[in-house]
């Protein structure tokens, strides 16, 4: 207690701003009440963010003191002071240790009066989420500026999808008139989740806009947005299908083209099925995985077909659907295919993630990569963790054939797996077992 009262002397006869900071953070709640009330003395707005951060202190000593030095300090404060902190403040509408909100109410006001309604306004824009926040919750808790231009400057901002979202929960409030409008504004964001749900409440709007709207709707990147049009518009009779058809057979940017083939996909009409698979040859990868995808959804019963001509392709992203119909949904590939790739392919990774489905063939793509790229190489390409994730796997009744067998316990198998598990030798011992005991 001798040091903490020596502390606390000094704080008493300190003008120093960087002290006082110092000890307002200490873990002695004496030091931090003693450092409050001297700032409320000294009267520096400097010391404000200070002083903020102790009105939700978990001593009471300390809040008191906390309060009164913000009363103190809040006066000396500019706008820009003020502006910078108001998110400590707000936060004490949530979680506070006690009831604020007479004391907040009373604050706020003074705030207001103290910085005007257009700088706060202008902190709505600003480029720190949490002041752009802070101020727009004044804004709408005071009734700053009428809710409408409330609503625009929160959809303006393309760096929040929290304000872009309360934004449209807000639209709901607007005088009828208002609503369209503001619903349309919000429809035109890049967030996909305010762009459904504006979308969704013009349709439910007793609008003349209404098919115009849908029929917009159903071009849109987001497919919750595309999904609530077409249900809307085939209930009015609209050919969903025919839309996007016509979309299909004419020329567009690769992101709307792959759009348009999950969206006609979406419609599960087989009969699309000729019209997708015209697209599998596309020169941009993307619009061939997307066409590849397509095919899956109205035809499942091709995955074999679709993973095959997914594996063939030479872009990665179209690869990865083999795999994922390989591994997810049982689509089968011959492993003769898969060695003959892995004799010439620079794509090994791809072909050992194709083998990992059968236990045998996986240990086999390991060996043959580790062969033909020898074990220096084969460390790089981290084999021996494959090797080790390959005794981690869940074991099953699945054998080799004889030839495979063979070929797993031939002397040049044995050397590479030696030299790739040296320095785990109980995961070695425990590979060549299993080897011995597969026959």
């Amino acid at each position: 207690m001798d040091y903490f009262a020596a502390i606390i002397e000094s704080i008493r006869t300190s003008d120093s701003v960087t002290v006082l900071r110092e000890h307002a953070a200490s873990y002695s709640g004496y030091v931090r009440e003693a450092t409050l009330k001297r700032a409320a003395e000294l009267a520096h707005p400097e010391l404000l963010p200070e002083v903020a951060a102790r009105l939700n202190d978990w001593v009471p000593a300390v809040r008191k003191a906390a309060r009164v030095a913000w009363s103190v300090l809040q006066p000396h404060a500019s706008a820009g002071q003020l502006m910078a902190i108001l998110p400590l403040l707000r936060q004490l509408h949530n979680g506070a240790r006690e009831d604020n909100a007479g004391w907040l109410a009373i604050v706020e006001r003074q705030l207001i009066q103290q910085v005007g309604g257009e700088t706060i306004r202008v902190a709505a824009a600003s480029p720190d989420l949490r002041i752009a926040r802070a101020a727009v919750h004044l804004l709408l808790d005071y009734q700053l500026i009428p809710l409408v231009d409330l609503i625009g400057l929160m959809l303006r901002r393309r760096d929040d999808v929290v304000l872009a979202h309360h934004a449209v929960v807000l639209c709901a409030q607007l005088a009828p008139e208002q609503q369209e409008l503001a619903y349309r504004a919000a429809a035109r964001t890049h967030f996909a989740v305010v762009r459904t749900m504006a979308v969704r409440a013009l349709l439910a709007m007793p609008i003349k806009a209404r098919m115009e709207i849908a029929v917009a709707a159903l071009d849109d990147l987001q497919s919750s947005i595309r999904s609530a049009a077409a249900i809307y518009l085939l209930a009015a009779g609209f050919d969903v299908r025919g839309h996007y058809r016509a979309r299909l057979e004419s020329e567009h940017p690769a992101q709307r083209t792959r759009v348009y083939l999950a969206a006609l996909a979406a419609q599960r009409d087989a009969a699309d099925l000729e019209l997708i698979k015209s697209h599998v040859d596309s020169r941009h990868p993307a619009i061939r995985a997307a066409a590849l995808s397509a095919w899956f959804k109205l035809a499942p019963h091709d995955k074999d077909d679709i993973a095959l001509t997914a594996m063939h392709d030479a872009a990665p992203g179209v690869r990865k659907l083999a795999v994922q119909l390989v591994s997810r949904y049982g689509a089968y590939i011959p492993f003769s295919l898969i060695r003959s790739q892995l004799e010439t392919s620079d794509s090994v990774g791809f072909f050992l993630l194709l083998s990992e489905t059968n236990r045998w063939n996986w240990l086999e793509a390991i060996a043959r990569v580790g062969l033909r790229v020898g074990a220096a190489e084969a460390r790089k390409l981290r084999l021996e963790e494959g090797l080790l994730a390959w005794l981690r796997a869940r074991q099953c009744y699945v054998y080799p054939d004889q030839a495979q067998q063979q070929f797993l316990l031939s002397q040049p198998v044995t050397a590479l797996f030696i030299d790739m598990l040296q320095a785990y030798p109980d995961n070695l011992k425990a590979l060549l077992q299993h080897l011995r005991l597969a026959g």
